[in-house]
């Protein structure tokens, strides 16, 4: 997969994450933008970094609950 492929896809995902929710969910973007385009050479789902974002922001923040398009996201 190339550079041009893998921004595609992650331009597509990031659709399903609103914007506008706070800082929480703009570290949430930052991080699927990141860790996806990490993810897609490795063979991951959109899930599995989207879960593993969620998981790192809760870390810090463990009462935080996201925004995200459930019917895009299989989680």
């Amino acid at each position: 997969m190339n550079q041009q492929e893998m921004t595609n896809i992650v331009k597509e995902d990031l659709k399903h994450i609103p914007s506008g929710y706070g800082v929480m969910h703009g570290w949430l973007r930052t991080y699927y933008n990141r860790r996806r385009r990490h993810d897609l050479t490795k063979g991951k789902t959109k899930e599995e970094t989207l879960s593993w974002c969620i998981d790192e922001i809760r870390k810090e923040n463990p009462n935080w609950n996201p925004e995200y398009d459930i019917t895009y996201f299989k989680i």
